[in-house]
């Protein structure tokens, strides 16, 4: 179900990224249309020849919540991932997408991601590392970042979608969707590292919170994809899904998960890491330290 006009600066964008990159990740907070640009590049990939491969915060992170050691010492509460789940997630990501990179060399393949970054989520694939994934991810000509940005109304359209599927959800994955009080959290996060950034005037700042602002959104996104290829995305039109869940898609697509012993290695990396408490809070704490 491709609902995008063709005649559509959108449309032309999604159609450049499809055939000429290699990895596309869509970075931003939950509620600003990700999934469903993620749903909407992977159908227009598939229908040029190309084999989507998705990796998404909301489906990797899940086999970490089985794993027993996660159960017993990194389970979620009210809702919000644990930060060793966080981190362990960014840790087996960064590997993955290098290991994914060695396996499809061919251009028939392409890689579309979530990033949200905030809190740690995925935020090591953005992040400057010493390692063979680096030039990977470095690359403008393979890998873009993306970053969908909605417009006032739009925002405002997506939280209300977002209230009505939190109550009746037409996916199982529309289950683990941020809530909309979680939304609305992550916002105020983001305009605190936008003040860290010297991205607030004066008299933003004094107001202490504030609504949505796709400006200020975006110019914090992109401080945080200050080392990595990436642009804006204007979302300025409403793409209705007719009663369909943005997680239904039949596009011969592969989802990126790690096993269970990727799992387990990936905890036990990030324990060896952060080996006191005090380490893994500060370290996901500061997570915008890119």
């Amino acid at each position: 179900m491709f609902l995008i006009p063709e005649d559509s600066g959108l449309f032309r964008t999604l159609q450049r990224l499809a055939d000429t990159r290699k990895m596309v990740f869509l970075a931003g907070l939950p509620g600003t249309g990700k999934s469903l640009l993620l749903q909407q590049l992977a159908i227009l990939a598939h229908g040029r020849g190309r084999t989507p491969h998705l990796l998404q915060w909301d489906v990797c992170r899940l086999p970490f919540l089985t794993n027993d050691r996660v159960k017993e010492h990194y389970h979620e509460k009210d809702g919000i991932t644990h930060a060793g789940v966080r981190k362990a997630v960014g840790l087996w990501a960064r590997r993955a997408v290098g290991h994914w990179a060695d396996a499809h060399r061919d251009d028939r393949d392409i890689l579309i991601g979530e990033v949200p970054i905030i809190g740690n989520r995925l935020v090591e694939l953005v992040r400057r590392e010493q390692d063979p994934v680096e030039p990977l991810l470095s690359d403008g000509e393979s890998a873009y970042f993306a970053i969908p940005t909605p417009s006032r109304r739009v925002r405002r359209l997506i939280e209300a979608q977002r209230k009505e599927r939190s109550v009746s959800p037409l996916h199982e994955r529309e289950k683990g969707d941020a809530q909309p009080d979680i939304m609305y959290a992550l916002w105020e996060d983001l305009r605190a590292v936008a003040s860290r950034f010297g991205l607030l005037d004066d008299a933003e700042k004094a107001c202490g919170t504030g609504a949505y602002d796709p400006d200020l959104y975006c110019d914090t996104y992109c401080a945080l994809l200050k080392r990595r290829s990436s642009g804006r995305i204007d979302l300025d039109m409403l793409l209705s899904t007719e009663g369909r869940s943005v997680y239904d898609l039949a596009a011969g697509q592969r989802d990126l998960v790690p096993s269970a012993s990727e799992v387990d290695a990936a905890v036990r990396e990030m324990e060896d890491r952060y080996a006191r408490p005090e380490a893994l809070a500060q370290a996901v704490e500061q997570w915008y330290e890119v």
